[in-house]
């Protein structure tokens, strides 16, 4: 313990100094009274995670689309400022941690090919992405196909994976997302073991388990709330992994005939919280709910460990979250109260 903690201080240290300046309940208020996007963007540009990223653009002239893509490198910048910080061996940990943003940034790429999408913006991310990965993002932003993306994939660990995807059925940008987001929990899953020992590998299983098994219950949920698809197809987008959710309990909850039968199986299971509040909140801030507490519960267990690091970068990806629904209720001109309840 001791050890870990002279290792972990200073890195602690400089997440909690990143950790005060996320954004605060006051300034949300302050945010639903917002009436225009130039404002908004005025309002970013004086906190500390989001100047550099604004403070030279005209306010006038974003649109929504690349505000959101300005601000999702808030969380990139905060993760390229711990990582400087970090010893040896906490950047190995980290790794594991940048191919989720990895992965998210290939799925901003994959937009652009669907959608021939000409916003997208790395920022001051950029010098550090493109020297910690493979990918060759330049090549990636500029195909127009997915014969030539796949093409620039080469070299990469993705590139097997999406010539496999796309000689299949699945061919639609939610087909490779979803996909994409398997592959990722398959491979860190395994990648962990690799990298972690001892309780930062407890830890770290412990995040990630439950992360899986409550997006495995959400995209069944959904899947048979809001869609008309049958198991097989519920099947093929399951992350294959077990956790606190026995592989069992995950092939039954997917067997169910309706809602109904779901929500009773899921009572039975470690989840049985969940039906608690399914009546008066919907199932993805349920998910948000419950893994901020999973984190926060990490972090305050084990303070000289890579738990607040991690509950931290959590916060900070509900926070451009947040912002990114208060942008889209300032743009309809929601009521303040309004704009609150969807973003808090």
């Amino acid at each position: 313990m001791n050890g870990n903690l002279l290792s972990y201080s200073g890195i602690v240290t400089k997440v909690k100094t990143l950790g005060s300046n996320l954004i605060s309940m006051e300034d949300y208020n302050f945010i639903s009274t917002i009436t225009n996007v130039p404002d908004f963007i005025n309002f970013l540009k004086k906190q500390p995670s989001y100047h550099d990223l604004f403070d030279n653009l005209d306010e006038k002239s974003l649109h929504r689309g690349q505000i959101e893509r300005i601000i999702i490198n808030a969380v990139y910048k905060d993760f390229a400022k711990i990582y400087r910080f970090s010893d040896q061996h906490q950047r190995s940990i980290l790794k594991l941690i940048f191919f989720r943003y990895e992965v998210n940034i290939l799925k901003g790429c994959l937009l652009r090919v669907f959608n021939q999408d000409n916003t997208y913006n790395l920022a001051s991310f950029y010098d550090f992405f493109t020297s910690h990965s493979k990918l060759k993002i330049d090549a990636l932003v500029a195909s127009r196909s997915m014969e030539e993306f796949i093409l620039n994939l080469k070299g990469s660990i993705y590139h097997t994976f999406f010539t496999t995807l796309y000689h299949s059925n699945h061919h639609t940008l939610f087909d490779y997302e979803m996909q994409l987001d398997v592959f990722y929990y398959k491979t860190v899953w395994r990648l962990k073991d690799k990298y972690l020992k001892g309780s930062e590998l407890k830890i770290f299983s412990d995040c990630l388990g439950k992360q899986i098994d409550l997006q495995n219950i959400m995209w069944i949920y959904r899947s048979k709330k809001f869609y008309d698809v049958d198991n097989s197809t519920i099947l093929s987008i399951i992350i294959p992994i077990s956790y606190k959710l026995k592989k069992e309990q995950l092939a039954d909850l997917i067997e169910t005939g309706t809602i109904e039968e779901f929500l009773n199986y899921l009572n039975s299971t470690y989840y049985h919280s969940i039906n608690d509040l399914i009546e008066e909140q919907s199932i993805e801030l349920i998910f948000r709910k419950l893994m901020s507490t999973i984190y926060k519960y990490n972090s305050k267990k084990n303070p000289s460990s890579i738990s607040p690091i991690l509950n931290y970068l959590f916060l900070k990806e509900q926070e451009i979250d947040k912002l990114t629904t208060a942008l889209e209720c300032i743009r309809y001109q929601l009521e303040p109260k309004e704009i609150l309840a969807y973003v808090l």
